[in-house]
């Protein structure tokens, strides 16, 4: 498994993360050099930042982007996108053609695939608090399906800003968490979960994504992580 996970500096005013956690993000600005101008202007915050940790992922073990299955989960998609546009058609202006099309859940999804020459399946997740859990399950069932694929996980948001950020019981930070996923065993470790419905409403401090990621840098072998209403369990498994 390989793993990169890209936090925002600017966005982290709300919340509380330890020096010895942030060290494992990425924290720098995203440049995207690997894309050309003219198609780095098609992306807008949120895209950015999956496509920047897509490929960062990819470029640690050398796989190629146009060879990977792909499982782009986020709970809150073009939210910022789409609340421009509602702006604009309620103060009588005209919406942008390209906020427009660009405003539905999976078009970080097709971004990477047409930039990236992807023609493998690729799914599109929301699913609430459980959105990283619900597109992990898709991974693992694309692999057993497909067992000598990989699968690039990429699970992101952006953080929620006005006039939304008051229905928000916690202040996330934007992140983007990417993951490539296989098979293989030859990595030397075999992570194994499993989830419950809870039926006591919970409230993680931090999104699932970020909290499993923690986990996977850290030396515990078992993590019990809670959604709104759900418990997932996740164990590392020398081989």
């Amino acid at each position: 498994m390989s793993s990169y996970c890209w936090l925002s500096k600017d966005s982290l005013k709300h919340a509380n993360y330890p020096s010895s956690t942030l060290k494992f993000f990425d924290l720098e600005d995203i440049s995207l050099k690997q894309i050309p101008p003219i198609k780095r202007r098609r992306l807008n915050g949120l895209s950015k930042m999956a496509m920047h940790t897509s490929l960062s992922c990819l470029d640690k073990t050398n796989v190629a982007p146009e060879q990977v299955y792909t499982v782009f989960a986020s709970q809150h998609g073009e939210l910022s996108r789409t609340a421009s546009i509602v702006n604009d058609i309620v103060n009588g202006d005209e919406v942008s053609p390209k906020d427009f099309s660009l405003s539905v859940h999976n078009s970080s999804l097709g971004l990477f695939s047409i930039f990236n020459k992807n023609k493998q399946f690729g799914t599109s997740i929301a699913a609430g608090s459980n959105t990283f859990g619900f597109a992990l399950l898709e991974s693992y069932n694309l692999l057993k399906r497909y067992p000598d694929e990989t699968v690039l996980l990429t699970c992101f948001d952006l953080e929620v800003s006005q006039p939304f950020d008051s229905l928000q019981q916690r202040h996330d930070p934007s992140y983007s968490l990417s993951l490539l996923l296989s098979l293989d065993n030859t990595s030397g470790q075999e992570i194994s979960f499993s989830f419950e419905r809870s039926d006591k409403e919970g409230q993680a401090d931090k999104p699932l994504a970020i909290e499993f990621f923690e986990f996977l840098q850290g030396d515990q072998s078992t993590a019990l992580l809670q959604s709104a209403d759900n418990n997932w369990e996740f164990t590392k498994n020398a081989l």
